[in-house]
């Protein structure tokens, strides 16, 4: 385990980026002899041996049972993304490529997203996700409660943008009709532009019937909310076939069902991710088990006040980190830009 005051000394960390570098390249555990021969370290096979056992006691590499070369870990993965990976930016030539590649698309937000997982993908040689562009928050814009029969009540929810939901509920106690409607009446007023956070608060603060009423409708936007990601457009999913740690298919058709389940991709999604930032999951840090496997680059594009999305390219935890998170980076900042002039 990486303690958090234990660093590599200099040497360890150029030794560390090399073996990242390698193992990326080849998918074969790495020996100190191949490091001497091809990154020109001015030491020797056995004093970049010594190396590689202390970044093993710091947790940085590993090596399987059956090889004497080393691999990195978890850990080793996040140090170089931290600390060793440098300049992750993409060449101006590819940029000047995508852009026009944009550009020659009409003015349409789908066509948009399918292009950016084409581009991602091609680009990071990994499988691309991009969702289309959603609202942040949905709010309410009307509430309304019906009395139906004895304790229960029809809740129906319009939400910004017109979408309708319906539930049927079960009162605490009977409520006669006319006290309903006024009661219907009061809570539509507070609730109309309302989130589901700032409903929920509401609710909190009434008790009986106003109660249940808020917190059923506190929980349809929550449920709105969470299926945020309606569209997603999947590329390059033959690019993880041609991966070495994934030759049989059985990995790929979990990642597969994953992507396709907007509950499972919700929950991939970071709750806190502003635009140009990107987040780096890797192997046990992603919250399902199926994709220990695996490291997932994402990304926000949009606007935090109107519209946006997610993308992302899903790779084997020795994905080469820099060409993704460069990727993933500059084609969230494109879109970005896209969407503000056509919001103009």
């Amino acid at each position: 385990m990486l303690m958090a005051k234990a660093q590599p000394a200099p040497r360890q960390q150029r030794i560390l980026r090399a073996v990242v570098h390698e193992y990326i390249r080849t998918a074969q555990p790495v020996s100190s002899d191949t490091l001497v021969r091809r990154y020109r370290l001015g030491v020797s096979s056995a004093t970049v041996r010594n190396d590689l056992a202390a970044l093993e006691d710091l947790g940085l590499l590993t090596h399987p049972h059956t090889s004497a070369g080393r691999i990195p870990t978890q850990h080793g993965y996040r140090y170089f993304i931290g600390s060793l990976m440098g300049d992750s930016r993409l060449g101006q030539s590819e940029q000047m490529m995508v852009r026009h590649q944009f550009h020659q698309v009409h003015l349409d937000t789908a066509e948009w997203s399918r292009l950016a997982a084409s581009v991602l993908a091609r680009l990071s040689t990994g499988a691309a996700l991009v969702t289309e562009p959603h609202q942040q928050r949905v709010r309410i814009r009307h509430l309304e409660t019906v009395p139906v029969q004895g304790q229960r009540a029809l809740l129906v929810v319009v939400f910004e943008g017109g979408v309708v939901r319906q539930q049927l509920l079960e009162l605490p106690s009977p409520e006669v009709s006319t006290d309903l409607r006024s009661l219907s009446a009061r809570l539509a007023e507070h609730a109309s532009g309302k989130d589901a956070e700032a409903l929920h608060g509401l609710a909190v603060m009434e008790t009986g019937h106003a109660r249940a009423i808020l917190e059923a409708a506190g929980r349809l936007l929550d449920e709105q909310d969470d299926a945020r990601a309606l569209a997603v457009y999947v590329d390059g999913v033959m690019n993880l076939l041609r991966q070495p740690e994934f030759s049989t298919s059985e990995p790929l058709r979990e990642v597969l069902t994953i992507l396709e389940d907007r509950t499972q991709l919700a929950r991939l999604l970071p709750a806190k991710l502003g635009e140009g930032e990107v987040s780096v999951a890797i192997g046990d840090e992603l919250p399902l088990e199926e994709l220990r496997d695996f490291s997932l680059v994402l990304g926000r594009y949009g606007s935090e006040l109107r519209s946006s999305g997610f993308m992302g390219v899903v790779g084997p935890t020795r994905m080469d980190y820099a060409r993704s998170i460069g990727a993933v980076r500059y084609v969230t900042t494109l879109m970005s830009e896209l969407m503000r002039a056509v919001d103009a």
